[in-house]
């Protein structure tokens, strides 16, 4: 009897442990920063770390924002924020050329 209130009473502190680690903020910070360095089509380009989504949008993986100007403006915080290797800056120039009305940063 003693074992088995003993063994209720470990599994609702377990429980109670697991809701309280869910909730505390930390773990979803990290959930949430691994989830956009695994998908960075998640990173919505008007964001904070938007220059993250810029070699997989360059490459072809996702995609630029939707109307002309967006991504133009996309283009340019990829153009001034994001580290950039000499094969992605001239695929960048490609796609701003190729955007109507989208001059060079």
């Amino acid at each position: 009897m003693i074992r088995r209130k003993r063994a209720i009473a470990a599994g609702i502190a377990g429980f109670v442990i697991a809701a309280l680690v869910m909730m505390w903020p930390l773990p979803l910070l990290f959930y949430a920063l691994i989830l956009e360095e695994i998908f960075p089509s998640r990173i919505a380009w008007d964001g904070h770390t938007a220059w993250k989504r810029c070699d997989s949008a360059i490459a072809g993986r996702t995609s630029w924002p939707g109307t002309p100007s967006t991504a133009c403006e996309a283009m340019h915080l990829c153009a001034n924020e994001a580290p950039l290797s000499g094969a992605q800056e001239k695929l960048l120039k490609q796609a701003i050329r190729a955007t109507p009305g989208c001059k060079p940063p």
